[in-house]
């Protein structure tokens, strides 16, 4: 029901889903459309803004074939996956088979775009105002390794602070079911223009009835469009299928920090201009967090520096291979550092045994965040994974080569820097080979970025997880041009 409400409200103007929309949450909708994929694509690019170039979408009007509708529900997948949300254990045949079991796997993917797609979106680039949330004893730094869901409690209790209630939240998943902090937090954030509108906290609690208090809150959320995925029940019977719950209060809270960051910015300041995140730093982060790692990563060169994640991305490459190595879990704040160098040079001991060729990676620099160290460490991690430790940049020259060769193509690469990549759009000349003409040249421009976009996502859609983002195509950088080619070579496209 909460997603269907959330669906219809984010894509109730997208002229390519009006006979879709509005979807019944009380009959299956939401099941019936997800087999085509195009609301699945369309969610997926609400979450990841241009994570799917939507020429690469079967629409409406070209539907012709089931395999057209895999071919959606693949590309959704796929895009999903290689921006951060962990959904590799899923096929299109588990969303499509209409059996019990694929409406549980269609609710996990939904939740799982949804999500991630809040989460990937927190972080000191785009919310700079996050800083205001930094304990006094903390460093940057130290805010940049919290959890999205610590940083959203935080978000919570800063505003309850402001407005001087003492209750705090300390879990989102319990503690919001009596309305108490709804009743305060809701007011406090709420733009002066709609605040008027809002019942206020003291008439909210002076009714002890549960049933009537929720009432009052969701109202309020109406208000503020902020009511797709809370209902009466998620009230009344908070006790009742406690993890769904406390999913769709995360996404509640989630959804408004996301547009209402209340006495967060300074309205002053509010239309600063803001940092990118470096977009190799945003490819490597969003293979992380595809990978299941605990928490989501939303630095990830800072994620890194405990060792803890770097164990799981091992864990991830060889099952049991971090087995017999001791790694410390719970750090002393004053003894930290060291410990962090402990962990990391356990680390250094997997990379060499492994073996990944990073001979000059050190404990310290992980440990102190070096992010050229960080970065070259998760490119190597991300290659073994793509390559099933195949990589070979020499013997992928001479494979792109002579694919291109195949396709009549008298370009010889000397590299993956190589500007004719870009600029002659090989990577997709190289992808029709393998995929019988996939990528329509009719799509094709004269603009660099929207041809590597529209080929990524075409790669995408036949299976193959390419973490390279279009920019990387544009500035030629090798290092990821290569793993997209590496990708096609070595990685069999999931199903």
């Amino acid at each position: 029901m909460a997603y269907c409400r959330y669906i219809n409200k984010m894509l109730k103007q997208d002229s390519d889903c009006r006979p879709y929309l509005p979807l019944d949450p009380f009959n299956d909708d939401l099941y019936k459309t997800t087999k085509n994929g195009i609301l699945l694509c369309k969610l997926v690019n609400i979450s990841f803004p241009h994570a799917i170039d939507e020429r690469a979408v079967h629409k409406n009007a070209i539907i012709f074939y089931p395999s057209q509708m895999v071919d959606n529900v693949l590309l959704a997948l796929t895009a999903a996956q290689c921006n951060g949300c962990p959904v590799t254990d899923f096929t299109v045949d588990d969303l499509t088979n209409n059996s019990a079991l694929s409406r549980c796997v269609i609710l996990e993917v939904v939740w799982q775009i949804i999500k991630c797609g809040f989460f990937r979106a927190m972080n000191l680039h785009e919310h700079p105002e996050l800083c205001k949330l930094k304990q006094p004893e903390e460093e940057v730094s130290d805010l940049k390794c919290i959890p999205p869901e610590d940083l959203l409690m935080r978000y919570v209790n800063f505003h309850l602070k402001h407005v001087g209630v003492d209750k705090q939240l300390n879990d989102i998943g319990i503690e919001l079911a009596d309305c108490v902090i709804y009743a305060h937090l809701l007011p406090s954030i709420a733009p002066v223009t709609i605040r008027g509108r809002l019942i206020p906290p003291g008439q909210v609690l002076l009714d002890d009835n549960i049933a009537n208090r929720a009432k009052a809150v969701l109202q309020n959320l109406r208000e503020m469009e902020a009511d797709m995925f809370l209902c009466l029940n998620d009230f009344t019977e908070s006790q009742v299928h406690l993890e769904s719950r406390a999913r769709l209060h995360l996404a509640t809270i989630a959804y408004l920090f996301s547009k209402f960051p209340g006495e967060l910015v300074n309205p002053r300041r509010a239309n600063e201009p803001r940092t990118s995140e470096p977009v190799s730093e945003l490819s490597s982060r969003d293979f992380v967090n595809s990978m299941a790692v605990n928490p989501f990563a939303t630095h990830v060169c800072y994620n890194l520096r405990d060792g803890l994640m770097s164990r799981q991305l091992f864990e991830v490459l060889r099952a049991g291979y971090t087995k017999g190595l001791k790694f410390i879990v719970e750090f002393d704040k004053i003894r930290r550092i060291a410990q962090f160098i402990y962990n990391n040079t356990n680390i250094v001991r997997l990379v060499q045994g492994y073996p990944l060729p990073l001979p000059h990676l050190d404990a310290e620099k992980l440990s102190r965040t070096d992010e050229p160290c960080c970065l070259s460490m998760l490119l190597e991690i991300l290659r073994a994974y793509i390559t099933l430790d195949h990589y070979d940049e020499v013997e992928l020259l001479r494979w792109t080569n002579e694919q291109l060769y195949r396709a009549g193509r008298s370009v010889e690469l000397r590299s993956f820097n190589d500007r004719v990549i870009a600029e002659e759009n090989l990577f997709a000349v190289v992808l029709n080979n393998l995929t019988n003409g996939m990528a329509d040249s009719r799509h094709l421009t004269s603009k660099k970025l929207d041809n590597a976009a529209y080929s990524i996502s075409v790669a995408h859609k036949a299976g193959y997880p390419v973490y390279t983002k279009p920019e990387h195509f544009v500035s030629c950088n090798g290092a990821f041009v290569s793993l997209a080619f590496a990708t096609l070579r070595w990685h069999a496209p999931r199903h």
